[in-house]
């Protein structure tokens, strides 16, 4: 089941690039006296990848419902998690604005249309862009929760206006190379524009991406040791490389490209190797959108490295046989304010709230649901996300600052899902 999350997340991420990037270059980067022979494909190529968005979105919905139910979810089970919890309501309202896009841009791009209703489409694209992050780890951040989701809202686009318009205009390059041949001058146009677009682009995604690994990870510590840290080094590691390509190209092709041009040059060579390295960059782009989506199925490191040293018995338990011992207290002690003892609650988000004294070694709280640890909480408030319907028992135990020694002070109610 996360396999096949991680691959709804993934085909969401690339559609959606595709869908900007097209536009983008139809709207921006071709002149716009530029014949619809190389304007018209993007338009075509943006319609299918909202299509595709549309249709992949309608998946990860029926993988959610079946998370819940363990098995094929019914249509109550739908519609209740569609109404009810929050990431339900957002699926909700981007399906159905990504919906009306379509029929706006089938509407719009059934004639030929202008360069400025191109650019007016993709302003009308970038909340559906924006969106994903109101379902991310972001929501999760109670502290400077606004600048976390704005954060990876802009990281979002600024991706995908990298990725996304790279595709694009390698596909502007092949065309303009094997069907309608375009004289020099006019493919160092087109690379010089994006290189100014892509400078822009890559700064944004650099800056929000470091402080979104800040608030996810933390410590190099958790970086290295969590599933979801080796998963953010991978992809460092290919936006190094894809920057690197990025650098050859900003400094290398495009100077090439108007060296050429302006000696009145109509070098083909000279063509094939910047469609070929635009052509690795933006490969390496579409891998980057994979590993994306496969974060976005992991637990933060932050709470990874919980659950890891969790697996263990803590250092109380093991000089005491099987059973496992909290240490004193020591002045430590945790109250549940939100959800109430006995409350019914709708969705599967669950806010939670609660009071925390220290005393002399505790640091935060670790929550159980069940008896399953699902979360820690440094805050005085959370979300317990993904429960389902029926009764639980939620308990909060206060945790020493070394994440393992869990103190004899803690609090448990039990609450209804609906």
């Amino acid at each position: 089941m996360i396999a096949l999350d991680a691959v709804a997340s993934a085909l969401n991420y690339i559609a959606l690039a595709l869908l900007l990037g097209q536009l983008v270059a139809a709207g921006f980067l071709l002149p716009n006296d530029e014949s619809k022979q190389l304007r018209g494909p993007l338009l075509v190529g943006a319609r299918v990848a909202l299509l595709v968005f549309l249709g992949v979105a309608v998946v990860a919905l029926i993988i959610q419902g079946a998370k819940l139910q363990r098995g094929f979810p019914s249509a109550d089970l739908l519609w209740r998690y569609l109404t009810m919890a929050q990431s339900g309501k957002v699926w909700l309202v981007r399906e159905v604005y990504g919906f009306a896009l379509a029929l706006l841009m089938w509407t719009l791009l059934r004639k030929e249309p202008s360069g400025s209703t191109v650019r007016w489409l993709v302003v009308l694209a970038l909340p559906l862009v924006a969106s994903r992050s109101l379902i991310s780890h972001a929501v999760a951040v109670r502290e400077d929760w606004l600048i976390a989701v704005s954060s990876d809202a802009i990281h979002l686009i600024a991706t995908a206006l990298w990725a996304g318009g790279l595709i694009a205009l390698w596909r502007v390059l092949r065309s303009a190379a094997k069907h309608l041949p375009q004289p020099l001058v006019w493919t160092a146009a087109i690379v010089n524009r994006f290189s100014r677009l892509a400078l822009a682009s890559v700064t944004l995604a650099a800056v929000t991406g470091f402080y979104q690994s800040w608030i996810h990870v933390g410590s190099l510590t958790k970086l290295m040791n969590t599933d979801y840290g080796n998963a953010l080094l991978f992809k460092l590691l290919l936006f190094i490389v894809m920057f690197g390509y990025g650098a050859l190209n900003f400094f290398s092709t495009r100077r090439m490209l108007a060296r050429v041009a302006s000696q009145n040059e109509n070098d083909r060579a000279a063509s094939k190797k910047a469609l070929r390295r635009v052509g690795i960059e933006s490969s390496i782009g579409l891998l980057i959108f994979c590993v994306t989506a496969r974060l976005t199925v992991l637990p933060p490191g932050v709470h990874s490295v919980h659950q890891t040293a969790l697996a263990a018995p803590p250092p109380a338990a093991k000089s005491s046989g099987s059973e496992r011992k909290y240490l004193p207290a020591q002045g430590a002690s945790v109250k549940i304010l939100s959800p109430q003892s006995g409350e019914v609650v709708a969705g599967d988000r669950v806010p939670l709230r609660f009071t925390l004294v220290a005393g002399k070694r505790g640091h935060h709280a670790h929550a159980y649901v069940d008896g399953e640890l699902i979360g820690m909480f440094q805050s005085k408030a959370g979300t317990l996300n993904g429960l389902k319907p029926g009764h639980h028992t939620l308990e909060l135990r206060v945790v020493a600052e070394d994440h393992q020694t869990e103190l004899d002070a803690f609090d448990r109610v039990e609450f209804v899902v609906k």
